[in-house]
């Protein structure tokens, strides 16, 4: 390692050393060959002042504790802390302890944290710097590419960082690679890589655990993710946590996450897997897939057995557990997750049991294929016309109509009153199962008016209806409908409200959550709705704070879709703010993908993704997205987000300069109108006041309080939906060298600045001018100024 090309890391040696100066014991803890050594080869040739260096593997501990004891203002450096000798083990944390007023210690070890530490790092003493912050970053990779001569792009350097987490090692050989086959594309080299970095992890790291140890990691590798318990079951070892925690503190082959589960870094988990391969047969690992398969069938984590049973080819298993969870979670906005279990069951397979056919039917639905879930529901009409009353069959298929005829959103909710009514009238129908496990609404939201279906046309008799039908209602939607009246009807006061009083919206709400039993769904619904009313009255911290105490508190046994939305809807009130930073990033890293699988359960995230493109002027993307969405409310018959996805079109066409925006604005406010909701409108505040008052407007009443609304929004949040600067966007580094480059210093001034090498300088040079849209610096500083970067 000491022969290839070395970078620098200023930035990261002056962390470390800020760290050390502040009487801080610094902990470096990374995986191997990760480059610890040469990070404090560096820092303790820019230290100022005496530096100690003590070798665990090749240095004479009793030496060397008796010099530290005699140097009381040095920096004491210590590498292969977590391979200490009998005496060192004994001795260090007493060292640690007693350290003078003037003596800094810098450690390093592949233990995640060393058992001489536990004790330390306990009262706060030491800081761990673990391996985020050895490992390279982009910046770093683009600059250790540099030193083989490699220019890389942008792309390649994403390509990279994903495919090699950072790990110098890795990158060397990568690069290596690189300047000997320049013929080959970069994915190849880098596969060529990773089959190298698997061999090595193998060698040099696995054969030296203990065997219980080793055969563990073996045992576990084809998992991503495992609890202790599932360990125990999966790999038949009572002992496997105390393994587990074993393995984690000494090392990074397992890693723990918040929610007390454990993974591996994947390229770990595929080197072990494919070392598990070569020494187990086929029907050892098929016996390790049988056991987590029941595992989390026995913990109703349905989609992740199935993953297990699909491995295993064991379709009739798949066709029992599909059956037995159809009732088991009808209302779960991530039944849609199933679909690959279904994927491997033949037509006939399905045809046969009303339950399949009613878990089709909801899967297509979801997927927007409205067309495809009406023709499953007619299978399943057509199953109990051909089914003999006696038979057990034809009274499922009955309870399985009358679900989706409640449930199924393409088909809007203009008969959702009468059916209800219907069932709260059929005794038989309330004591199925389906209804027993209780019938959703909300359908994964923070809205019960536009969760699972939209009722929209229910606001204006909003009242007639909660007096009337409250209580055949909330016995019709079984064990999920307590509460259900009272939430919707505090949601119906703050959409309808003219008057901006909300009071009696937040009593209703809060009357609701008093009565929910056990249905999250319809209690984080009601969550949201109490967020909306805070932040419609102003009190934006409060619904920031409630929302985040929210998410907090989901588990992983609720649905994932369900925490997500919650998520989108939080970033939406940071955009009232005009904070956009959080959202961009989601926008970046884990917004649903349009292009790919379309979820009408993601409808909130993706209407939040069309906002977010025109807050950051991406226009060119806006288009496919917003048709997708208008298909799918058209359809389905969803007025509230048709109005919302009008305003946001309008929002566009008007900035752009289009005059076309008028027609979207007034389909808004037509449809607004049409079902009495002024809540839609007043919530896009800022965004709308000089479209408003651009247009000649009715003077009614309902205009008026519209109106009267938006302004008051608009007064609360004046930077929501604001444009963002049409600034390029720097990284960090980018940024350090755009300013020196501005502020006049040349190429070999800013590398000495900055501490880096010229040629880093000039590759960086070259990004901005990318970003700038120029080719020259002339054309750079012209730019700036521009920009008004140069005053």
């Amino acid at each position: 390692m000491a022969q290839l090309p070395i970078v620098r890391r200023t930035e990261k040696l002056r962390e470390i050393t800020a760290l050390l100066k502040s009487r801080k014991i610094v902990y470096l803890s990374a995986f191997f060959y990760s480059g610890k050594t040469v990070l404090m080869n560096q820092l303790c040739d820019s230290w100022d002042g005496k530096v100690l260096r003590f070798d665990s593997q090749r240095d004479d501990w009793a030496a060397f504790y008796r010099l530290v004891q005699r140097e009381k203002e040095a920096l004491i450096v210590i590498d292969s802390v977590d391979n200490p000798s009998y005496a060192m083990a004994a001795e260090i944390s007493a060292m640690l302890a007693g350290l003078s007023e003037h003596q800094s210690v810098l450690l390093a070890g592949r233990a995640q944290i060393p058992p001489a530490l536990y004790s330390l790092c306990s009262t706060g003493m030491i800081t761990v710097l673990g391996k985020d912050f050895v490992m390279f970053n982009d910046e770093e990779i683009i600059q250790l590419f540099l030193e083989y001569s490699i220019e890389l792009t942008p792309s390649d350097v994403r390509m990279i960082l994903d495919a090699l987490w950072g790990w110098p090692y890795g990158l060397h050989i990568l690069a290596q690679q690189m300047l000997k086959s320049r013929a080959s594309s970069l994915q190849t080299m880098i596969q060529h890589t990773r089959t190298e970095i698997k061999r090595i992890i193998v060698s040099d790291v696995v054969l030296t655990f203990p065997e219980p140890e080793r055969q563990l990691l073996y045992n576990l590798s084809p998992f991503e993710r495992f609890s202790e318990d599932m360990a125990r079951i999966v790999t038949g070892r009572i002992d496997a946590p105390q393994l587990m925690e074993g393995i984690t503190r000494k090392s990074y082959m397992l890693l723990r996450s918040g929610e007390g589960e454990y993974t591996f870094i994947p390229i770990v988990r595929q080197a072990l897997f494919s070392e598990m391969r070569n020494l187990y047969t086929q029907d050892y690992i098929n016996e390790q897939y049988k056991r987590a398969a029941l595992y989390y069938e026995l913990q109703n984590q349905v989609p992740k057995a199935l993953s297990y049973y699909r491995q295993l080819g064991a379709r009739d298993k798949i066709r029992d557990l599909l059956i037995r969870d159809a009732f088991n979670r009808p209302a779960d906005g991530d039944y849609v997750d199933l679909r690959e279990g279904y994927a491997v069951l033949d037509m006939d397979i399905i045809l046969a049991y009303p339950e399949l056919i009613k878990g089709k039917c909801e899967i297509e639905c979801l997927q927007g294929h409205a067309e495809e879930s009406e023709r499953w529901y007619q299978a399943l009409v057509q199953l109990i016309r051909q089914t003999p009353v006696r038979d057990a069959r034809r009274q499922t298929a009955e309870e399985a109509k009358a679900y989706l005829d409640l449930c199924l959103s393409q088909r809007g909710s203009k008969n959702t009153l009468k059916m209800l009514l219907a069932a709260a009238k059929t005794p038989e129908l309330l004591q199925s199962s389906a209804w027993r496990n209780g019938f959703s609404v909300s359908g994964n939201s923070v809205s019960l008016m536009n969760g699972g279906l939209d009722f929209s046309r229910w606001v204006r008799h909003g009242w007639t209806i909660y007096r009337l039908f409250k209580l055949p209602i909330e016995m019709a939607l079984g064990r999920g409908g307590s509460g259900v009246a009272d939430i919707a009807i505090a949601e119906r006061e703050l959409e309808a409200n003219l008057s901006g009083d909300y009071t009696l919206a937040m009593s209703k709400v809060r009357e609701g959550i008093q009565r929910i039993v056990d249905n999250p769904d319809i209690r984080y619904a009601a969550i949201g709705i109490q967020s909306r009313i805070l932040a419609a009255q102003g009190n934006l911290d409060e619904a920031v704070s409630m929302m985040d105490h929210a998410i907090a508190s989901l588990s992983d046994r609720h649905p994932k879709r369900l925490k997500k939305n919650l998520e989108a809807f939080r970033l939406y009130l940071s955009l009232l703010r005009g904070e956009t930073a959080g959202a961009g990033n989601w926008l970046e890293t884990d917004a649903p993908d349009e292009t790919g699988d379309f979820i009408i359960m993601d409808r909130y995230q993706y209407l939040l993704k069309l906002r977010l493109y025109l807050i950051l002027g991406r226009h060119e993307k806006a288009p496919f997205l917003a048709a997708l969405l208008r298909q799918y409310f058209e359809s389905y018959d969803r007025p509230y987000m048709l109005i919302q996805l009008n305003l946001l079109e309008a929002m566009s066409l008007y900035r752009g300069g289009n005059d076309a925006w008028r027609g979207k604005m007034r389909d808004a406010l037509a449809l607004a109108r049409r079902y009495g909701l002024v809540r839609v409108i007043a919530n896009e505040g800022i965004a709308l006041i000089d479209m408003i008052n651009d247009m000649d407007l009715p003077q009614d009443p309902w205009m008026q309080g519209v109106l009267a609304l938006t302004r008051r929004q608009a007064a609360l949040y004046p930077n929501f939906m604001k444009p963002a600067a049409n600034k390029p966007i720097f990284t960090d580094r980018e940024y350090q060298v755009y300013s020196l480059m501005i502020a006049g210093y040349k190429n070999a001034k800013i590398a000495s600045i900055l501490n880096i090498s010229e040629r880093t300088v000039k590759y960086f040079c070259g990004l901005i001018y990318q970003k700038l849209g120029v080719s020259t610096r002339a054309e750079a500083m012209n730019k700036a100024a521009e920009l008004g970067d140069i005053k």
